[in-house]
């Protein structure tokens, strides 16, 4: 109970270190959002007009005044309201969450689907041939921007072969290339760890006894190996989500997917500064909450590991 109140009592730190960032990031950013929302509305700014807007808006307050108004708002579950058409910005939020989680968890198939046997079979033959090809596909993946990727898939499967659609969310199909290109990084995150910890387990002397003992060799990797890789599996995961939620934001734009990426984009570009405060907060907030989940998870499955 005691490790239980402490891990809670740093990620409650932590997230309240994320709200006082996401909050000056962007409130302190060059250019006067008022001025901006009037121009966009066709109305050429004036003095009077900007300070009246920035009244309205709350920007003539003090920053600390201004960032306690709004940390007490989102506790509330108020994230403010949209400077592009006022509508409030959870709204905005939740009705893109889906979209972003469909894909996040496509993506997530697919490294795992790549990463695993590929991580096995190097394990099984740490000196072949296949390892070695394993571990440069590895440092290719994580060394290629996914933009790049993405772009790639789009100009052989959608432009060269026209079996996939190139973009939006219109068809089952048109979630495959999104979730490749994410897909793939993530592959390159988990297959690091994995690959490494399920080389390292194979050589413990209990694993080949198992194995002496006529147990199969995969079945030795199956029931002994891969339970000891198990804390690094669960951060490696946890690192592969977290980098799957960042990385939305370039894949959803190159792929115009109505998730939480496009609508980050579309806000910055229009200086609305309650959406992308709200989208910093949230998708840093989900990305502490995992790895806060995980180290529970590795404590949980390895007590070795756990602090005085």
């Amino acid at each position: 109970m005691r490790l239980l109140l402490r891990r809670a009592s740093e990620t409650l730190l932590v997230l309240l270190v994320l709200s006082v960032l996401a909050f000056l990031l962007t409130s302190l950013a060059p250019g006067d959002p008022a001025e901006e929302i009037l121009r966009r509305g066709g109305i050429q700014p004036s003095a009077a007009s900007v300070a009246a807007l920035r009244a309205e808006l709350g920007l003539d307050r003090p920053l600390l005044e201004r960032y306690v108004r709004w940390l007490g708002d989102v506790l509330r579950g108020d994230l403010g309201s949209s400077y592009a058409d006022r509508s409030p910005v959870a709204g905005e939020i939740l009705a893109r969450v889906p979209a972003t989680a469909r894909l996040a968890g496509a993506a997530a198939l697919v490294a795992v689907v790549l990463a695993v046997p590929a991580a096995l079979h190097a394990a099984f033959r740490p000196r072949g041939l296949g390892n070695r090809a394993v571990a440069a596909v590895m440092v290719t993946l994580a060394g290629v921007p996914p933009y790049i990727v993405g772009m790639l898939l789009v100009s052989v499967f959608a432009v060269g072969l026209r079996a996939l659609p190139t973009g939006g969310d219109g068809s089952p199909a048109a979630v495959i290339l999104p979730a490749l290109t994410l897909g793939l990084a993530g592959a390159a995150t988990l297959l690091r760890l994995l690959r490494a910890d399920l080389i390292d387990a194979v050589r413990l002397p209990f694993v080949k006894l198992a194995a002496a003992k006529g147990l199969a060799a995969r079945r030795a990797v199956a029931v002994h190996a891969l339970r000891l890789a198990a804390p690094n599996a669960i951060t490696a995961a946890a690192m592969m989500a977290a980098d799957l939620l960042a990385g939305a934001v370039v894949v959803e734009t190159l792929f115009s997917w109505p998730g939480l990426g496009q609508l980050a984009i579309t806000a910055i570009r229009q200086r609305d500064i309650p959406v992308v405060q709200a989208y910093v907060l949230v998708i840093g907030a989900a990305t502490v909450l995992l790895l806060a989940l995980a180290d529970l998870c590795v404590t949980a499955a390895d007590p070795r590991v756990r602090r005085p």
